[in-house]
């Protein structure tokens, strides 16, 4: 699974530009970054149906210990940005580097994962068994 930058606030991903959806420069950063890591840990851009399987790792709060030491369950009271928009931020980053279009994923699953310094996102693309044919 490689780690991929905590994601964008979908709020400050799209831009409305003369009657258009843009993305924003804070999106076109984050799209290079995701770029660069990608392009060392994939070996090419899938081109037939794909399984994302994504794990949202909020960022680390400084009293995280103290937190967890009272609470087993204290992840689910960090500040973090809602799953389903983690999840649009990442395929949108994604297409083009890991699979050429969006439309190709045809299994997909994210869960809450624990805090990490400066949080993440973890990511696994790869072909899925479900469906053979290429979209």
């Amino acid at each position: 699974m490689m780690m991929l930058p905590y994601p964008v606030s979908g709020n400050r991903y799209w831009r409305h530009y003369r009657g258009m959806t843009v993305r924003s420069k804070e999106a076109m950063e984050y799209r290079a970054e995701v770029y660069d890591i990608a392009s060392e840990c994939l070996s090419e851009c899938l081109q037939g149906c794909v399984s994302v399987s994504l794990v949202l790792h909020p960022k680390m709060p400084k009293d995280w210990v103290r937190r967890l030491k009272k609470d087993p369950h204290a992840v689910l009271s960090v500040g973090r940005m809602d799953l389903d928009n983690a999840q649009k931020v990442a395929l949108d980053a994604l297409q083009g580097i890991a699979f050429t279009n969006d439309r190709q994923v045809t299994s997909l699953s994210i869960r809450l994962g624990q805090p990490v310094e400066g949080g993440g996102l973890g990511v696994r693309v790869s072909p899925d068994e479900f469906w053979e044919s290429p979209v």
